[in-house]
């Protein structure tokens, strides 16, 4: 009975100390983001440092779940020494289900790294499925496609997972006018007028920013959302509603259309030096 306390302390000793240097990296993490680099000595060095501190964060979770699994193990190890020889050749045929097992560790791993869960929008490669995650196993996913249609792609299957982590799209759009009024009036009628039925904007184009650039040039900015795979409603409606809507004399520049996410943009400029 000792001994059973002791591995089960070692246990929630292991899982702790995981939980606090998981935090510890977290922290440092921060604090190198705080800190852009100046030179380009300062910037390779900030680099090196973030690769450490990823690795050991990657391999926290595996070191930590290899200690549970022996710990666990040493508890029933008598028990699988009593095995007969007909449980031993279950054991060989499930080794030899080769296809299963691969789906099954794929979803492990997919599950444990926590690549997407149920609710996500998804596109995998190579088989170009996208839409929401509709059932999560170990060895499928199942997306449903906006049409409707389920995709049941096996785990091992998926190279290539992505994920849109605000589970739509938004898009800025710029327009340089000489009547910033006619500009505004043709964004803000966009909405009313697009599509009302499943093809629709999740948030209709608005004006977000009216200013002037100089030389009775005005730049009228908007923003609009959509729904992934709805892309064209941005791209290609949006375009020419407002090339149609606005006077071409008042038009200096074909409409802009574009979706970046500002967060990773502000990350991106954290890590390059221009000169």
């Amino acid at each position: 009975m000792p001994q059973t306390y002791h591995r089960l302390l070692w246990g929630a000793a292991a899982i702790l100390t995981a939980a606090a240097l998981g935090r510890l990296l977290k922290w440092l993490a921060a604090r190198l983001d705080a800190h852009p680099p100046e030179e380009e000595r300062e910037l390779a060095r900030l680099r090196r440092r973030e690769t450490i501190i990823v690795l050991v964060a990657t391999a926290i979770p595996y070191a930590t779940a290899i200690v549970v699994v022996i710990i666990l193990a040493s508890f029933f190890l008598p028990t699988a020494a009593t095995l007969g020889g007909s449980a031993f050749l279950g054991v060989i045929v499930g080794f030899t289900a080769q296809r299963f097992l691969m789906d099954v560790i794929a979803g492990a791993l997919i599950a444990f790294e926590r690549w997407y869960g149920v609710g996500d929008f998804l596109m995998v490669e190579p088989s170009k499925a996208s839409g929401l995650v509709e059932q999560f196993g170990f060895r499928t996913t199942v997306i449903r496609l906006f049409n409707g249609d389920l995709a049941y792609v096996p785990n091992s299957q998926i190279i290539t997972a992505f994920r849109s982590p605000r589970g739509y799209r938004r898009y800025s759009i710029e327009i340089l006018t000489s009547d910033p009024e006619a500009a505004k009036h043709a964004l803000e009628a966009v909405g009313g007028r697009a599509p009302q039925g499943e093809a629709r904007f999740l948030r209709p184009p608005r004006v977000i920013e009216e200013r002037e650039l100089g030389d009775g040039v005005w730049l009228v900015r908007g923003r609009a959302d959509v729904a992934p795979t709805m892309e064209w409603l941005a791209e290609g409606l949006l375009v020419r509603r407002l090339t149609s809507q606005i006077a071409p004399e008042a038009l200096l520049a074909e409409p802009i259309v574009y979706t970046i996410d500002e967060a990773t943009l502000a990350r991106y400029a954290r890590r390059v030096l221009v000169r």
